[in-house]
């Protein structure tokens, strides 16, 4: 267990060295938002986007399947046992 935090506190000590000898990039924001409106706006974005709403609605499909096919297997055991 002494080993673990030994190693814990070396850790911490490099992560703060590290973070005292170099300065955190900011961005311009500018260039951050053009980027990612070209990045949304790209065709193969579009394509995954319509695939991934497709799939997303299959599952909910076959999901809500399920759901009344359970439901009326329920209904009819319950009705061959009367």
């Amino acid at each position: 267990m002494k080993e673990i935090q030994s190693t814990n506190e070396e850790l911490l000590a490099l992560e703060q060295s590290l973070k005292n000898r170099f300065q955190p990039i900011k961005p311009d924001q500018k260039f951050v938002g053009e980027l990612r409106s070209r990045l949304e706006e790209s065709p193969v974005y579009q394509r995954q986007r319509k695939t991934a709403y497709f799939l997303l609605s299959v599952a909910g499909g076959l999901f809500v399947g399920l759901i009344i096919f359970l439901i009326g297997k329920g209904f009819y055991q319950d009705l061959k046992m009367s």
